[in-house]
């Protein structure tokens, strides 16, 4: 059986994964400069914005939200706060790093539960489905 919406809760988190993972590239290579321009700069705080926003929207969308293990934030948001990197001390890079591992669980989590719930679903005879309620309503 398919579900539209399922479906599209797939497509949204892999998309936002592939533009996470573009952001987390453009981080790698700003942290491994000898110096950060202003412009560079400037980029990575706009991409940062334009991702936080589509988190933002991910998140209202989707109606997901983070369910602490081993930490108590969000590490998507956690690593969208980030102010800047011009500064960046090497304790905060470390953690930088720590949350963006973090965040990969978390959002691969969000992924697989939906592609689980898409596999339960496929199991299911969309003839059969139709006569339970069909069946349901007869006898309501």
């Amino acid at each position: 059986m398919i579900d539209r919406r399922i479906e599209s809760d797939i497509k949204a988190v892999k998309s936002f994964l592939e533009f996470w993972g573009k952001f987390h590239s453009l981080y790698d290579d700003m942290i491994s400069k000898e110096r950060i321009s202003k412009e560079d700069e400037e980029v990575f705080l706009r991409t940062k914005s334009n991702i936080r926003d589509k988190y933002e929207a991910l998140k209202s969308g989707l109606e997901f939200k983070y369910m602490p293990k081993t930490r108590i934030t969000d590490p998507v948001s956690d690593v969208l706060a980030l102010e800047g990197v011009h500064f960046i001390s090497e304790k905060n890079l470390k953690r930088m790093e720590d949350d963006w591992r973090d965040s990969y669980v978390f959002l691969n989590n969000i992924l697989e539960r939906f592609e689980n719930k898409k596999r339960r679903l496929d199991r299911f005879n969309p003839f059969g489905v139709f006569l339970k309620k069909a069946f349901n309503r007869r006898s309501d």
